[in-house]
């Protein structure tokens, strides 16, 4: 069900940008305005149009009948147009019901938006001036409400599930890309809409924070899972380190400063601070104990129904951290040619310590 308060919501911080109104692209926009439906993006024109009088979808006619299904009798008006009309007509109709005119104003347009597409608003609707829809739209989906913040628990959830079978499939001689596959099944088995995030990676390659997947076999070593789903609209990500075999000194020491820096990063999250300020105080552990140039990422960054969004743990970002917002807090330590570690949870700000969504424990799994 479509959220009047959301649209709401929206509309409010459209109209105190000067805006008559706002197009929000098919993708994560969309999704989180309309609380967990989005048209299929592609080439043709598709938006969202919320203005003062309203909202309206504009959709091409291979997506209108799920448009119209989950749409109408609600606060969202579907206009769809057909291949060969293009969707300029559609344009003009949905700024109209949205805001009594269908030319003219600012008008703000997703930041994601095809250049093509933004060059047909301008065509069509002629607008007096374009601006970033992410003026509103960043505020409002960097704070979380409590239906929101379920919804990241449950995908969280399938996230730990999802690791712990992902622990059962490994032995000797298993593929990185196989385990990987008995991962994506078992979030399929648990009734996600798909994956935000997934990467396996074994001995040396677990020194490349971004390592995808493949054909390198498990032996003895050090392994990690990076995870993540998108379910009922919202993403979980999750990273774990093992170590099949017996680990060796460094490995468990690398680990224990890892989790220092985690943990160090969740006491920084609080009520306002800057969201800087997680980064410096998981950076501060590892920089202390000598590992600093091996720690070659930011810290975090926020998550909801995308899996990389607003704010970011890393210097330069000041935004200051209120309750409900949600982010990852990840500290590795990325040794080149030997083994990296990184753990990874998301948290959440409260008005007190940060409340960690992944139920799963945080010491090293180690495989025999």
């Amino acid at each position: 069900m479509v959220s009047d308060a959301r649209l709401a919501r929206i509309r409010a911080r459209s109209e105190q940008q000067g805006a008559r109104a706002v197009l929000l692209a098919a993708g994560d926009d969309v999704m989180y305005a309309l609380g967990g439906y989005t048209p299929m993006a592609d080439e043709r024109v598709c938006f969202l149009v919320v203005g003062a009088r309203g909202a309206a979808m504009v959709v091409p006619g291979v997506n209108a009948h799920e448009a119209h299904e989950l749409l109408d009798g609600g606060p969202v008006t579907v206009y769809d147009f057909q291949d060969a009309d293009g969707g300029g007509d559609a344009l003009e109709q949905a700024l109209r019901t949205a805001s009594g005119t269908g030319t003219g104003g600012r008008l703000l347009v997703s930041d994601a938006a095809r250049h093509d597409h933004v060059r047909t608003i301008r065509h069509i609707l002629a607008p007096d001036g374009i601006g970033l829809a992410s003026h509103v739209m960043r505020p409002l989906r960097m704070v979380k409400d409590a239906e929101e913040v379920d919804r990241l628990q449950v995908a969280s959830d399938a996230a730990d599930e999802t690791f712990a079978r992902g622990v059962e499939a490994i032995r000797r001689g298993v593929s990185e890309r196989e385990l990987h596959d008995a991962m994506l099944d078992s979030f399929r088995q648990l009734g996600s809409d798909g994956l935000s995030f997934q990467g396996v990676a074994f001995g040396p390659n677990t020194a490349a924070p971004h390592h995808h997947p493949d054909e390198t076999p498990v032996t003895d070593g050090a392994l990690w899972f990076d995870i993540g789903c998108r379910k009922n609209g919202y993403c979980s990500d999750l990273t774990r380190p093992a170590y099949v075999g017996r680990p060796d000194a460094e490995f468990l020491t690398v680990h224990q400063i890892v989790l220092d820096a985690r943990l160090a990063g969740a006491e920084a999250a609080r009520a306002g601070h800057p969201a800087q300020a997680v980064d410096r105080a998981a950076r501060a552990v590892i920089e202390r104990a000598g590992y600093g140039q091996y720690f070659v990422h930011r810290t975090g960054h926020g998550i909801g129904v995308s899996v990389h969004e607003p704010p970011f743990m890393m210097e330069g970002d000041d935004t200051v951290l209120e309750p409900g917002m949600a982010f990852s807090i990840e500290p590795g330590i990325y040794l080149p040619g030997r083994f990296g570690v990184r753990i990874e949870d998301i948290a959440i700000v409260t008005d007190g310590p940060a409340r960690i969504l992944s139920r799963l424990a945080r010491e090293p799994v180690i495989i025999d």
